[in-house]
């Protein structure tokens, strides 16, 4: 499994708004792409009122679509946390597949249903010191994800506080100064 760190942030202004803060900063769009997840579940996992708990038993049906290619998996996120709801270890295991049909009527035999899915439309930004991902998830939220590791310039953020700094430094207005969205929950809890 591939261990990684980031935080993701729920923005509270306009795409539009923020937009305008990133041009004023000096970034520009590196990469777009769209990742449908479609969350599956176990029916005999127990539900409960804790979507956390919930989301750590999922498998995801992933199709991430990018300009010219797109790529097909079964993936598996794992998170452990604090007392605080903070993400404190995570990680993923992507299986790559030819086909997503193929994969629901799988997991249909294997009896899990879905619980819930997830278009996010992303863009990359950079401005040659900073790198971050911008999310627009099911046209409602807004979030922006920081990674460990930088795709586009050769930085990798040391630790957390280090990732905190990118988000405020360009004062991008952020709901509730809560570093550790998780983007299902937010969906679950809508539901």
């Amino acid at each position: 499994m591939k261990f990684e760190k980031e935080i993701t942030v729920e923005i509270n202004t306009s795409l539009k708004k923020l937009e305008g803060i990133l041009k004023e900063n000096n970034f520009k769009i590196k990469e777009i792409f769209d990742i449908n997840d479609i969350y599956l579940l176990n029916k005999n996992i127990e539900k409960s009122n804790n979507s956390l708990e919930l989301l750590k038993n999922c498998v995801l049906i992933r199709h991430i679509i990018e300009k010219n290619k797109e790529y097909k998996m079964i993936t598996y996120k794992y998170k452990e946390y604090n007392d605080k709801n903070e993400i404190t270890k995570q990680g993923k295991i992507n299986c790559h597949i030819d086909s997503i049909d193929e994969a629901k009527e799988l997991f249909k035999y294997l009896n899990y249903e879905k619980l819930l899915e997830i278009y996010d439309h992303s863009f990359v930004y950079s401005n040659g010191e900073d790198e971050f991902v911008v999310q627009c998830v099911n046209n409602k939220h807004i979030y922006i994800e920081v990674e460990d590791k930088c795709h586009y310039i050769d930085k990798e953020y040391k630790n957390i506080e280090e990732m905190k700094k990118v988000i405020n430094k360009y004062n991008i207005p952020i709901k509730s100064n809560d570093y550790f969205v998780k983007k299902a929950e937010v969906e679950m809890l809508e539901k």
